[in-house]
């Protein structure tokens, strides 16, 4: 199950306390065993009972395990009730398993599969794939039912969180827009227009071209140039902005005045 319930709350979970239709569990009760090895329930660690939303998977898993335990108490000619067990050894689960059993029998499969984990390994599971997947930490300590307010989590998850908060950093920066970038002059001078604004601007300011001068014509910088007629008329009006240059309709650029 997805809930990361310790497996003695689970080993004391009964079908009132499932909610297969709204897709909830509540956790209210745990087993353990007595110093005489008898198995009894108690308060759940945090003496508190908490609620655990359920993924469609797991309700669908529990539909079907209810469906089946319905089946058995047919053929006992039994009738169900409400405080049996959902997970029970017995055929009209009327007893939950002990806690060691399921870790025994957790032990085995794992064996069996030639896996390397234990049963208390399952809830790192569940934490570490939370947090990882970005949900907030106090929604991760409730599912676990981490007393103390939650500080449990953060200190035992501590890895995790720094790449779950980092990965959060990248994902929220990839959804902002992009900063602007200031033109490098390398930039600048790989711009053909620039490099002919750049020229006149080099002749303008060592007096190679004097004020009241004409500039060259625009025809006549594209093709010293090779670029086109449009290229050479975005460097004359670069200059025009700066101020270095003087156009009047319908004559020639010249240079601006002192």
């Amino acid at each position: 199950m997805t809930t990361g319930a310790r497996r003695g709350a689970l080993c004391a979970l009964r079908w009132q306390h499932l909610d297969l239709h709204s897709g909830v569990l509540t956790l209210r009760r745990s087993a353990y065993l007595d110093e005489h090895g008898e198995l009894r329930e108690k308060d759940t660690k945090t003496h508190q009972q908490r609620r655990v939303a359920l993924d469609p998977e797991t309700i669908e898993v529990l539909r079907e395990l209810h469906t089946r335990y319905l089946d058995r108490l047919a053929q006992l000619d039994a009738d169900a009730d409400p405080a049996d067990y959902v997970f029970s050894p017995e055929p009209d689960n009327s007893r939950g398993y002990r806690p060691d059993t399921i870790t025994q029998r957790y032990g085995r499969l794992a064996a069996r599969l030639g896996i390397d984990s234990h049963i208390h390994a399952l809830r790192h599971y569940s934490a570490t794939e939370l947090i990882n997947a970005g949900v907030d930490v106090r929604t991760v300590a409730g599912r676990l039912g981490h007393g103390g307010g939650g500080t449990t989590t953060p200190r035992v998850y501590a890895a995790w969180l720094s790449e779950s908060d980092q990965r959060t950093a990248g994902t929220l920066a990839a959804r902002m827009p992009l900063r602007p970038v200031a033109p490098t002059q390398r930039t600048m001078a790989s711009s053909p227009y620039r490099t002919i604004a750049a020229d006149l601007r080099n002749q303008i300011t060592t007096g190679r071209l004097a004020p009241g001068e004409q500039v060259p014509a625009v025809a006549d910088l594209a093709s010293s140039y090779g670029v086109s007629v449009g290229t050479a008329h975005r460097a004359v009006a670069l200059l025009t902005a700066e101020g270095l240059v003087s156009v009047i309709r319908g004559r020639r650029a010249t240079v601006a005045g002192a």
